[in-house]
C-alpha cells in the first residue's frame, strides 16, 4: 500500500522531480515544465512533504539533491520512461539512433577494449554519441544508475546488487619490464629477485587494498612501489624508461611492448586470474539500445581477452 502522501502525487509532480534532479535549478526545472519559477516551488513542496524529506538543499554552489532524492531518480524515471511508452514504442535502430550511449570502464578496459568498441560502435550507429567514465572499486555503490548503460570491470570493483553482471574472460597478470632490465635476461625471475627492484602501481581508486599483495603474503611489505598512477599508459611508458617493476594484465603490456620497449615475463608467485566482466542495472535489462550496446561491448571484449568465457 502507498503512503498517502504518495497517493496524491501525479505525473507532473514526478516528472518536476525529474527536472529538478537533472537541473538542480527550480527555474529552469519550471522552464522545462512550462510552469512559472513560483509553482515549480509548490510543487517541491508537496513532493517533500509526499517524501518526507527535503530532497534538495541549498548550498553556495546551488541546489544539491537529498540522498533520498537521488535514490529515488532511478526508480522516477523508469516509470516515467514506462509510462511513456504506453503511448508509443520506437523500435531501436542503430543505423538510425542519434541516442547518447553511457559505457564506465576501469583505467584498464579503456585502453584495452573501449578503442576497438568505439570503433565498432560507430561504424553501426554513426549518429549516436558514445560517452565514457571511468569506474572505480566502490564508485557504483555510490551513484545513481540512471546513466549508465553499460560497465566493464574486474572482479575488483564492487557491483551493487540490483545489478545483472556476465563473465566475460579472463586475463593472467605478468611482470613488466624495460626490455634492457636486468631481469630481462631471464626468462624465469625469483621472487627474491622481483622485490629486490622498485615496484610501480596503477590505483583504481576507491580503496587502499592492493590485492597482488594478498598473493604474497608476508613479503608484501618487501616490496616498495616508487611510482604510483590510475593511468595505465602512463605507467607502461615510465616502466620501459626506468628499472622499475609493474606487475599487471599482459593483454595490453603486449600491445604496447615495441612502442616502449617492455620485456614481459612470468610472475615469481602465483597471483589468479584477473576476470573480467559486463555489468548493467537490471532495471534497464528490456532496453532494446541498451542491449545492444552491451552485446557489442560483450563481443570485443571476447574477441580480444587472451582467455575468453565460452558463450
Amino acid at each position: 500500500m502507498l503512503p498517502t502522501g504518495i497517493q496524491h502525487l501525479d505525473l507532473k509532480s514526478l516528472t518536476g522531480l525529474l527536472y529538478l534532479l537533472e537541473e538542480c535549478n527550480v527555474g529552469r526545472a519550471a522552464d522545462r515544465l512550462f510552469i512559472t519559477q513560483s509553482a515549480m516551488s509548490r510543487l517541491l513542496n508537496r513532493l517533500r512533504d509526499a517524501f518526507a524529506d527535503p530532497l534538495f538543499i541549498r548550498t553556495s554552489k546551488g541546489m544539491v539533491p537529498t540522498a533520498k532524492a537521488i535514490a529515488l531518480e532511478a526508480p522516477v524515471r523508469a516509470m516515467l520512461e514506462q509510462m511513456a511508452s504506453l503511448h508509443t514504442i520506437r523500435p531501436f535502430h542503430p543505423a538510425t539512433s542519434d541516442r547518447t550511449f553511457r559505457l564506465q570502464t576501469t583505467h584498464y578496459q579503456a585502453q584495452a577494449y573501449v578503442p576497438e568498441i568505439a570503433s565498432r560502435f560507430y561504424r553501426q550507429a554513426p549518429q549516436a554519441s558514445l560517452e565514457t567514465a571511468t569506474v572505480g572499486e566502490i564508485s557504483l555503490l555510490q551513484q545513481s544508475e540512471a546513466n549508465i548503460d553499460a560497465v566493464l570491470c574486474s572482479e575488483y570493483i564492487q557491483v551493487p546488487p540490483h545489478f545483472e553482471r556476465m563473465l566475460l574472460g579472463r586475463e593472467k597478470f605478468c611482470c613488466v619490464m624495460a626490455k634492457d632490465h636486468p631481469l630481462a635476461q631471464q626468462e624465469q625471475i625469483t621472487l627474491d629477485d622481483y622485490l629486490s627492484y622498485s615496484h610501480v602501481l596503477v590505483n583504481m581508486g576507491g580503496g587502499a587494498r592492493i590485492f597482488s599483495n594478498d598473493a604474497l603474503g608476508e613479503r608484501a611489505r618487501e616490496r616498495r612501489f616508487a611510482f604510483k598512477t590510475p593511468h595505465f599508459l602512463a605507467a607502461l611508458e615510465t616502466v620501459g624508461r626506468t628499472q622499475l617493476l609493474l606487475s599487471t594484465s599482459g593483454l595490453l603490456s603486449q600491445r604496447f611492448a615495441q612502442q616502449f620497449g617492455l620485456a614481459i615475463r612470468p610472475l615469481p608467485f602465483h597471483f589468479a586470474d584477473t576476470h573480467y566482466y559486463l555489468a548493467w542495472p537490471k532495471a534497464l535489462t528490456a532496453d532494446a539500445g541498451g542491449d545492444w550496446l552491451r552485446q557489442l561491448c560483450a563481443q570485443v571484449v571476447r574477441d580480444l581477452i587472451p582467455h575468453p568465457e565460452p558463450v
